[in-house]
């Protein structure tokens, strides 16, 4: 049984730009107010998240992957398996794909709050995302 990771420092501080990122980097999700996530044997661990990432949506041998709603915003909880493997629709691992997607939102609505542009470039493997407005 993989033991399940809360990484408080990751916060999503937005529910909606959160979810739109999943949906984007390919993963279906469920929400609710406690939902219970399930181990890659089926059983039901006792962890409890407001939105969740079911298995069956990443990998025969993984895990339920959730989000939980702190004070400071969601913050994901995923299983030791689950965090070093590729996973979902693009075979990404879940935490970079679903942060780049989150950053990605978060600049572009940046952009349109102060009717700006976006100018991105990547430079030895980093990707740059930079607003311009007058």
């Amino acid at each position: 049984m993989s033991k399940y990771l809360t990484f408080q420092e990751i916060c999503f501080t937005s529910k909606d730009l959160l979810l739109l990122a999943l949906k984007q980097a390919g993963y279906p999700h469920e929400q609710g107010d406690s939902l219970v996530l399930y181990g890659y044997h089926g059983d039901a661990r006792p962890e409890r998240a407001q939105i969740v990432v079911r298995r069956g949506h990443l990998s025969s041998s993984s895990n339920d992957i959730g989000f939980m709603l702190t004070p400071k915003g969601y913050v994901p909880i995923v299983s030791q398996f689950d965090q070093g493997v590729p996973l979902g629709p693009q075979r990404e691992k879940f935490l970079p794909a679903v942060r780049t997607a989150y950053a990605q939102l978060v600049v572009a609505a940046v952009a349109r709050r102060l009717g700006g542009t976006i100018t991105a470039g990547e430079s030895g493997g980093v990707k740059r995302m930079v607003v311009q407005y007058a």
